[in-house]
């Protein structure tokens, strides 16, 4: 073997060797991540914690959330009798598949200023409940989310009874996430029970 032979030779070996360095390196970082994303898994909640949800209502110049589960339909505007001598947040009954449905107007019944009095313009919220059928009239139902409620300072000072606490608008696009006050229905509901009675709804 020549001296020049024995140089390409020692070259070829040693062009291997990096080749194999270089893919071991890769190989390396290839199962550090793969270990990095298992221990993740691990750590985390098991699968990734659902978010509770909320249907989130306009009243007034605020935004509140009903917990998903305590609604049954969102209706377009209704017409409804009056009920006289009633409190003014009960606005009027409507009926719906034989049954009388009791309205409640939100923003009354929590002591806020509604942005509208036109009736067509209000959205109804059903709630799922069977005795009496109950419908909040809000300003406006905007969409089904979710939320990520809020703890600490961050949650404190409700401002009613029917406040159960704060949540922020799960949604990675808005820039500052809406903050929504989180209804507790049967609270709401509660001071107008006797009228509802009253009422025959």
């Amino acid at each position: 073997m020549t001296m020049a032979e024995s140089v390409r030779r020692k070259l070829r070996q040693i062009e291997r060797g990096r080749i194999r360095s270089a893919e071991e390196r890769v190989q390396h970082i290839l199962d550090e991540r793969t270990e990095s994303l298992a221990s993740r898994r691990k750590d985390g909640a098991s699968p990734a914690q659902a978010l509770p949800r909320a249907l989130v209502c306009g009243s007034g110049r605020e935004r509140f959330g009903i917990p998903i589960e305590t609604v049954a339909e969102v209706l377009p505007p209704q017409k409804y009798m009056p009920i006289p001598d009633g409190p003014p947040a009960l606005v009027g009954l409507f009926g719906r598949n034989g049954r009388l449905v009791s309205v409640i107007d939100l923003a009354l019944a929590l002591g806020i200023e509604p942005s509208s009095t036109e009736d067509e313009d209000h959205h109804f919220v059903l709630l799922r409940r069977d005795q009496p059928q109950v419908a909040l009239r809000v300003d406006r139902a905007y969409a089904v989310a979710d939320i990520r409620p809020l703890t600490g300072e961050d949650a404190a000072g409700f401002r009613s009874d029917a406040v159960a606490g704060y949540a922020r608008v799960q949604d990675i696009a808005a820039e500052r996430p809406e903050i929504l006050s989180l209804l507790d229905t049967e609270r709401l509901l509660r001071p107008f029970l006797p009228s509802f009675s009253a009422s025959g709804a």
